[in-house]
């Protein structure tokens, strides 16, 4: 198994996905930073890091993992690797364990990227109030949501597995985005399963009479729900040759 995420690895490293991902990550950063210099959005490290931090969690980092996803399952499928791979000795719950780790790593490095953006983004357009522990608390925040938010996207696993082609998961992402923008603010958005990470890494959960414990079974649910269906889905189906 090891050796499979090694090989993930190299796959990851050698993949136009990834760097589109990267300046994906940085777009938030970046169109903050003009807001700043525009149109002076944020006065402070503060307002910025919390600015980028809605916006990535909330509305970009949506379309992107949903864009990940579908080209981690899809790829395997779209290239022919999927009938090799399973010829070496790996099982198919190995394979599905790998490609989840591996977006776990992705989005930790699309966390990093950033936060480390909005910091130099930030110097920059020179705000005032940076400190350390302003920084480790806002990049804690953000990966913190996107963790959540991981957990929220195993509905896309089986939909990647089942249309393998990326154009559908890129709509569901830009769907579930928009869906986003309506009803952030709304009494329901925290029973919504891609709104709630971030009103909870935020602390915005406490401005709705929703206890935090449901957000929570939702995202749990969620989870499970999209686990189950992708996990029997894929052990089930014959790969064709």
């Amino acid at each position: 198994m090891l050796t499979f995420i090694q090989m993930e690895f190299l796959k990851l490293k050698r993949s136009n996905i990834f760097l589109l991902s990267i300046i994906g990550s940085i777009l938030p950063p970046l169109l903050m930073f003009i807001a700043v210099i525009g149109f002076n959005e944020a006065n402070s490290f503060d307002q910025l890091f919390v600015n980028v931090n809605m916006y990535m969690s909330a509305i970009f980092a949506v379309l992107l993992f949903a864009i990940i996803l579908s080209y981690l399952f899809g790829r395997e499928y779209n290239e022919h690797t999927l009938k090799t791979i399973l010829t070496i000795p790996i099982s198919r719950e190995k394979f599905l364990l790998t490609k989840y780790i591996m977006f776990l790593v992705w989005i930790l490095i699309l966390t990093v990227v950033t936060s480390i953006s909005t910091l130099i983004f930030g110097f920059i357009a020179g705000l005032e109030g940076f400190t350390l522990k302003l920084f480790i608390d806002s990049f804690v925040e953000l990966l913190y949501a996107n963790v959540l938010l991981f957990l929220t996207f195993s509905p896309f696993v089986f939909l990647s597995l089942f249309i393998t082609n990326m154009v559908p998961a890129m709509i569901g992402g830009a769907t579930l985005t928009l869906v986003n923008l309506m009803i952030y603010g709304q009494n329901w958005a925290p029973l919504v399963p891609w709104v709630c990470p971030y009103l909870i890494a935020s602390g915005e959960i406490a401005e709705y009479s929703t206890s935090i414990s449901i957000s929570y079974a939702v995202i749990i649910v969620t989870f499970l729900i999209g686990l189950a269906i992708s996990y029997i889905y894929f052990t089930k189906k014959d790969v064709s040759l």
